[in-house]
């Protein structure tokens, strides 16, 4: 159980304000992976968050993260590098050195270093143990940074995305919480090959079924509405978004194992059309509650006993009886309306629709569809 607390990978840098809005609406905190000797190149907004939520806080990688990722990383890495079907996808995606190839080591070295060297990205020394990072220099699939990134190594983007997601679970499995990311690659990392490291479907689960349901509720422009307008909206539901994500969790530890693909994209669409369902019903409860409300309050009477007593008491104390009796059945009502409302708003589900009134979300079950078809496996 993760508790509300998640691991974000691959990047250092959250520009992507759309994914961090909706990680505010559903997470109590984000863990980024930061080198100590790293300041986050943060814009106005994510250092607004940080400082002012608590929301994002920083997780320095130690040695024995990096040396346990290596441990496991290289078992499968080396076969992958070793593999035709690894060397050809690269190869014909640039077509036109064709003429170039040959199947000895020093040419192969060559191929992916030039090829790292236009489309690679940036890791830091700091997140790789130094045995890997001295293997893939070698092999020519990482080359050194230059420059302002003398402390970086530039390496094959699959291979980079590959490994963030390896030293993610790693450092995520010693913390108990979740990774997520806003980088959609890295949800099926290995575009070429097959990875063990993304076949654990049912921990995806819980972040999935949270972040999809949020996403279907909310505005499809939620970067156009204010953050301070999103973290009051989370400051003032904290209670019901606490209630909604622990509902996601325990329905997440009650599911049988998920253990493919399909079967994690046929629990999320069940599960995610239930919770609407239910949500929708509890919307028409709330309706029908304020009208209740209003008729309770109108349709107000004196008790009987006190009606009763009025022919024994004498005229000048009449008017304080009467008024006595309203108050007496005005707070009466008002108690038990109280008790309805206090009813519907512990059901965890309230949130979503909390949500959808502060943010006029639209039809809930229009957007499910589109929902679903972007859902990947990682």
């Amino acid at each position: 159980m993760s508790f509300g607390h998640a691991l974000y990978y691959p990047h250092i840098n959250l520009t992507n304000k759309n994914w961090v809005k909706h990680a505010l609406l559903f997470w109590d905190k984000i863990s980024r992976i930061v080198p100590r000797s790293i300041e986050p190149a943060d814009n106005e907004d994510i250092t607004k968050i940080k400082f002012e939520t608590g929301f994002i806080e920083d997780y320095h990688p130690k040695e024995h993260d990096t040396s346990d990722t290596f441990n496991q990383f290289s078992k499968e890495l080396r076969p992958i590098l070793e593999s035709d079907h690894f060397f050809h996808e690269r190869f014909f995606a640039l077509e036109h050195q064709r003429r170039h190839y040959m199947r000895d080591y020093y040419e192969r070295r060559s191929f992916y270093s030039e090829m790292v060297k236009s489309t690679g990205t940036y890791i830091h020394v700091m997140k790789l143990d130094p045995r890997l990072k001295n293997w893939l220099l070698e092999i020519g699939v990482a080359i050194p940074g230059e420059n302002e990134y003398e402390d970086w190594v530039k390496i094959d983007n699959e291979i980079g995305l590959l490994y963030m997601t390896y030293l993610a679970k790693t450092i995520s499995k010693k913390k108990t919480i979740p990774i997520v990311t806003d980088v959609e690659q890295s949800f099926s990392a290995a575009i070429h090959f097959e990875s063990i490291i993304n076949s654990d479907y049912s921990s995806q689960f819980e972040y999935r079924l949270g972040n999809l349901l949020i996403e279907t509720i909310v505005p499809q422009k939620i970067n156009d509405i204010p953050l301070d307008t999103i973290i009051e909206i989370r400051d003032n539901y904290g209670d019901e978004r606490i209630a909604f994500f622990n509902e996601i969790s325990n329905l997440t530890k009650s599911l049988p194992e998920i253990d493919n693909a399909s079967a994690l994209n046929d629990a999320l669409n069940l599960h995610s059309r239930l919770i609407l369902k239910e949500t929708k019903r509890l919307e028409k409860l709330y309706n029908t509650h304020k009208i209740e409300t209003v008729s309770k309050f109108l349709g107000i009477s004196l008790p009987t006993s006190i009606v009763s007593l009025t022919e024994f008491v004498p005229d000048i104390a009449k008017p304080f009886i009467m008024v006595g009796g309203v108050i007496f059945g005005l707070v009466s009502s008002a108690n038990v309306v109280k008790k309805e409302k206090l009813e519907l708003q512990s059901n965890p589900k309230s949130y979503l629709l909390n949500l959808k009134s502060e943010l006029s979300g639209g039809n809930m079950y229009s957007k499910i569809n589109d929902c679903i078809k972007g859902i990947r496996k990682f």
